[in-house]
Parts: C-alpha cells; sequence; structure tokens
C-alpha cells in the first residue's frame, strides 16, 4: 500500500466501518508525557528507589542521590573501584546501601558521598557468587540481599552484626539465582531459579516455602522475575510469561492475568495508592500500563519504542523509571482512575479475545454525544490509520475494522471525546 493512501470510513447505526490504512508520521501519544532527569546520564539505570522525598537510582556504576524530590542531585558517587554496575539501592534512616555486581554490599552514612565496605559475613558462595548482589529489600530492622548464585543473605540494622545465609532451600531446587526480593508487610518473597517458582518466609518461619506459579508444580524456563505488595495482594511478573501472576496471601494460589503482549521480558512496578502501574517490556518497547483493581485489569497509559524499563518508583504522583536510556519521569495526577463496579470513562476496549488477526472490534461508551476521533499509532509513535472523526450520540458504540493492512506486531489505539483519551493495545498476528 502507498504511503497516503485514503481510508474510507463510515458510520451507520453507531458502527464505524474502516477500510484500508494508510500510514502518516506522527509524534508518539506519550512523548510529552515523559521527561529524562538530565542531571543523570542518558544510560542503564538499574536500580531506582524512593523513600519520603529521597531518590537513589544506581547508574551503571554510579550511585545518584536527590533528597528534595527530583528538584536537585546530589554529585554521583562510585560505592568502590572496580564496580561494574550497582544492580540495588536501599535507604534506612538516612543511611544508604548498594548491592553490587561481584563487590558485595556498601554503605554510606552521608548520602553517598563517602561509602564503606559492608561485607561482613557474606561469604559462602562457589566462585564468590554472594557478592554478585541481584537485589535487597528492608524488612523491620533487617536488610535481605538476594545473589546470583547463592540464594539470600540477611543482615541485622541495628548493633553489632553481620550477614548470614539465610535459607537453604535454593539450591536443591535449583533457585540460587535470585532476581527479585519484595515485602509486603511481614512475609519477605523472593523469585529464584527457572523453574516457576517464587520462595516466601515469614518472621518465626524456620525455612523458606516453594510456591508454584502455575499451582502444580515445576514450569522450566519460566523465571518469576519481580513482585510488588499492593497493600492487600501480591502481583508477580514472570519472563517468558505472557502476563502477571496475582495471589492475596503470595502463594498458591495463583491467578494468571494475560496482558495480551506475547512473551514479555522483566516486568517493572510501582504503586501509588491502591494503583498499580507497570512497565511490561515485549521486544524493544516497553508499554506502561495501570490496574486499580491490584492487577486482575489493565489499562495501557503510555507506549514507548525501543525502551527497556528496569524498575520504577513513586514520589507523590511523580512516577520514575530508570530505563535503558536514562532516569525518566511523568506525572499521574491527571490518569483516569477508574470506578469499581460500572463504566469508566469512555469505556473504550477491544471487543472479543486479542492477538487478532483480520478484524478488529472496538468498543466504547460516550457519557455524553459530541465529536470522537480513533487513532492507531504503531510503536514507532506513526499512526498506522487516517484519524476517524464523526459526531455521534450518547451510548454506547462499536468500531469493525479490517486490519488485514497492519504487519504483525503491537499497536496503541486513542480514543478521544469530550476532551477525554483513552489508550488500549492491540496485538496483530498473522
Amino acid at each position: 500500500m502507498n504511503h497516503g493512501e485514503r481510508l474510507v470510513v463510515g458510520f451507520r447505526h453507531g458502527v464505524i466501518a474502516i477500510g484500508a490504512v494508510g500510514i502518516i508520521a506522527a509524534a508518539s501519544p506519550a512523548a510529552a508525557q515523559w521527561t529524562r532527569v538530565t542531571e543523570l546520564p542518558a544510560s542503564d539505570v538499574f536500580t531506582v528507589i524512593t523513600k519520603g522525598d529521597t531518590i537513589v537510582a544506581g547508574v551503571n556504576a554510579l550511585v545518584h542521590v536527590s533528597v528534595n524530590g527530583g528538584a536537585s542531585w546530589l554529585a554521583p558517587s562510585q560505592p568502590t573501584t572496580g564496580v561494574s554496575l550497582v544492580a540495588s539501592v536501599q535507604v534506612r534512616n538516612g543511611k544508604l546501601y548498594a548491592g553490587t555486581s561481584g563487590k558485595g554490599v556498601f554503605i554510606s552514612d552521608d548520602l553517598g558521598q563517602t561509602w564503606r565496605g559492608f561485607n561482613e559475613g557474606l561469604v559462602g558462595g562457589i566462585f564468590n557468587t554472594q557478592l554478585d548482589i541481584s537485589d535487597m529489600a528492608i524488612r523491620g530492622d533487617s536488610l535481605y540481599a538476594g545473589t546470583f548464585g547463592a540464594g539470600v543473605y540477611v543482615r541485622k540494622l541495628t548493633g553489632v552484626s553481620a550477614w548470614s545465609h539465610f535459607g537453604e532451600e535454593f539450591e536443591p531446587n535449583q533457585a540460587s539465582n535470585i532476581s527479585a526480593l519484595a515485602v509486603g508487610g511481614p512475609r519477605v518473597l523472593a523469585m529464584g531459579g527457572a523453574n516457576g517458582t517464587v520462595f516466601f518466609r515469614d518472621p518465626g518461619d524456620p525455612e523458606w516455602t516453594q510456591s508454584f506459579l502455575n499451582n502444580v508444580g515445576l514450569h522450566p524456563g519460566f523465571s518469576a522475575s519481580s513482585a510488588i505488595w499492593t497493600g492487600t495482594g501480591w502481583v508477580v511478573g514472570a519472563g517468558v510469561a505472557r502476563g502477571v501472576f496475582l495471589s492475596t496471601q503470595g502463594q498458591e494460589p495463583w491467578t494468571f492475568v494475560n496482558v495480551n503482549l506475547g512473551t514479555l521480558d522483566r516486568s517493572a512496578f510501582a504503586t501509588r495508592g491502591h494503583r498499580v502501574f507497570a512497565a511490561f517490556n515485549p521486544v524493544n518497547v516497553s508499554l506502561i500500563e495501570q490496574s486499580s483493581d491490584d492487577g486482575a485489569t489493565w489499562e495501557v497509559l503510555d507506549v514507548q519504542p525501543g525502551v527497556f524499563v528496569y524498575r520504577m518508583a513513586m514520589v507523590g504522583a511523580v512516577l520514575y523509571a530508570g530505563r535503558n536510556d536514562g532516569l525518566w519521569r511523568r506525572s499521574t495526577s491527571t490518569v483516569s482512575v477508574p470506578v469499581a463496579g460500572g463504566h469508566h470513562g469512555l469505556g473504550f476496549a477491544v471487543a472479543g479475545r486479542q492477538p487478532v488477526m483480520d478484524l478488529v472490534r472496538f468498543s466504547f461508551d460516550l457519557p455524553e454525544a459530541g465529536d470522537a476521533s480513533i487513532e492507531v499509532f504503531d510503536l514507532a509513535g506513526r499512526r498506522a490509520a487516517i484519524p476517524a472523526r464523526q459526531s455521534l450520540s450518547a451510548g454506547p458504540h462499536e468500531i469493525s475494522w479490517n486490519a488485514r493492512a497492519l504487519s504483525p506486531g503491537v499497536y496503541a489505539a486513542r480514543l478521544t471525546s469530550n476532551g477525554m483519551q483513552e489508550v488500549v493495545r492491540l496485538v496483530r498476528v498473522p
């Protein structure tokens, strides 16, 4: 099909019939939402956390700190020479903790201006894998460190203390590679191994308990990679999966939610009140989505081509994303919150199953009469269809769209009416 080919659109009885598709260059619908934190380099931000107005980000081998909600940043520092990357950071009582790749854990008492080793007792891994920190988490006065190859270690942050190996269940279950740790209430959740397992442990438990995401048993090649506690339940992201796993307790029964994006790499999560924000990373794109029901349903906020999001965190209503091209932020104060038990916004959705082939049906419900426009964007931010615009009555409407001209892949469809917008993802297969 030639560039600029006309699109035939007809409105009949509340149904829009869309014919051929043309490609028109346009700005990404999410481009204006995100701004890069220019005080940090446009490089891999492997970790970012927040504590009140304090933001700590690990950019390659350096630690960057802001104590005023990102308004300004202190001079970056390196925990020690020879560090290849800072994989995890934590903050407690004004002290910073940095987990590194190959050099263990370091502590700073002055917001990262000076560092000292914090590795006492951190021993026992084959080929020193106990020094290869993948993630850290704090519960009460204890700091937990997950490693790539030596399971989990724990250290008290009060009094005279040293690290000790925390549990012997990982190695027998081929789960010594810990990709992530998360804390929810009294429970610690560890994402370990590549057999579809997570491990949980409560205070006083003598050992970790293994839990199977498929509720049955081992699932080879299936790796839990991230998790977050929402206040009422757990959301777990897993590599190779096509969605997320939900559990009220962090153990069986788990409920799988397909987000219709194909195979995902690592997912990243953040919470603001009762809302969960996620960065889903299929091939060569990141989709930022939100859920207001503990991960049971998701709606697209942004589509970011060529982006990989490692971690996310919140400062008030501002969402920070540590990406492969720097630290970025956007406000969520204008993001609509779905109303439980009823329609919300425009109710824009893909009718029927995804992925789709030739025929796509969009449904929406206009709260009031007015002009409505529908745009479809590819992951390069170009319009993949000439916008369809028409004055419509209030009430339900449905789109019948021939998507045959679209190449297989992920698209973002945006509906605009009466000053409101909603975006849904569209996954096309041959």
